[in-house]
């Protein structure tokens, strides 16, 4: 049975193939094939000789993944991508163009275990664990369909990243390394809901991405009601851990702050907000709050807020010192936008 080539480091594929190839450069080529030049056949590797492409055709696959669905918006460049798997599953990533700068925002789950009430996917059941090739191959397939290079990463499809752990790291160092995507870590941005075990061991392993902490309330009570599943981590547990990759990584952290009508977008819920931040020492040029207001999806009843009480909410975190920006939605026409990736 062919072995998925996207599945391997490349150190895990120099030990793979060492009895059939024993040029180092060799293997550099085909590396240079595979995450560089994006190729999606063996017989592209035109400065490797057509015995070895035989070879390796025989033993691995290039590409795993389908695009069974692309739908385009009307209003912005946003593409939403539906990917079929090779076990007949189906998840999304999203291409995103902002003042010419391209970025996708890919999954690392099928499905989603935390449930957010206010998020399309987490109607989702999980059904599995994204690999290493399946999350990279996202972006391999999406920038030969757009014919542009991609500039930057967001972990904030479908799932929790940081209960895919492994192949989350794998593909950090993927993205990291100069010889394969050599995307810069200031563009890569991996979100949470707040596994903060995991938050810590991304610290340590000095990745140094930025990171997201999806926060969304500011009230324990109503945050487990909006977050059904948020790993049993208080919010203070959460905005230390976010503190605590801060100061390992010298980074930057970003908090979401999803704002639905009536529930969490009050001025009192924002300058509470803004007490947390100065009380965890968060007030800081390196730390910044997104504001999104909520994307309608189907089956709830949650309401976008209006437009003066998102800039309400906006203008008190700024006279406080934080550096506030509203998320604007993009590829809200073709459910694209943050909240809307569900089947």
């Amino acid at each position: 049975m062919k072995k998925y080539i996207l599945n391997f480091t490349v150190a895990q594929f120099k030990a793979t193939v060492k009895n059939i190839i024993k040029e180092d450069y060799k293997i550099n080529q085909i590396i240079e094939w595979v995450y560089v030049k994006k190729v999606s056949s063996f017989n592209e590797f035109t400065n490797i000789s057509k015995d070895l492409r035989e070879e390796l055709n025989k033993r691995f696959t290039l590409r795993d993944l389908k695009i069974v669905k692309k739908e385009r918006s009307i209003v912005d460049r946003t593409i939403r991508y539906t990917f079929q798997t090779v076990d007949k599953k189906y998840f999304f990533a999203v291409f995103l163009s902002t003042n010419g700068k391209n970025s996708v925002c890919i999954s690392s789950q099928i499905g989603c275990p935390i449930s957010c009430i206010f998020c399309s996917s987490g109607r989702s059941k999980l059904i599995r664990n994204l690999t290493r090739g399946e999350i990279l191959e996202q972006i391999l397939q999406i920038e030969n369909d757009i014919k542009e290079k991609i500039s930057g990463v967001l972990f904030m499809g479908m799932g929790e990243p940081t209960l895919n752990l492994n192949n989350t790291v794998l593909v950090l160092n993927s993205l990291l390394s100069n010889k394969e995507f050599g995307i810069g870590k200031r563009h890569i941005t991996l979100s949470s809901v707040g596994n903060v075990l995991a938050i810590k061991k991304l610290a340590d392993g000095n990745f140094n991405v930025r990171l997201a902490l999806s926060l969304h309330s500011v009230d324990e009570k109503q945050r487990r009601k909006l977050i059904p599943n948020n790993f049993g981590f208080h919010i203070g547990d959460i905005l230390n851990a976010g503190k605590y990759y801060l100061k390992k990584t010298k980074s930057h952290l970003t908090i979401e702050y999803i704002l639905i009508k009536n529930i969490n977008d009050s001025a009192i819920n924002a300058h509470k907000l803004v007490r947390l931040l100065r009380h965890y020492e968060l007030l800081n040029p390196n730390v910044q709050v997104n504001l999104m207001p909520f994307n309608l999806i189907d089956g709830t009843n949650l309401k976008i807020p209006q437009q003066k009480i998102v800039q309400k909410f906006k203008n008190i975190l700024k006279l406080n010192g934080i550096i506030v920006n509203i998320r604007q939605a993009k590829g809200a026409d073709i459910k694209a936008a943050c909240g809307q990736l569900g089947y």
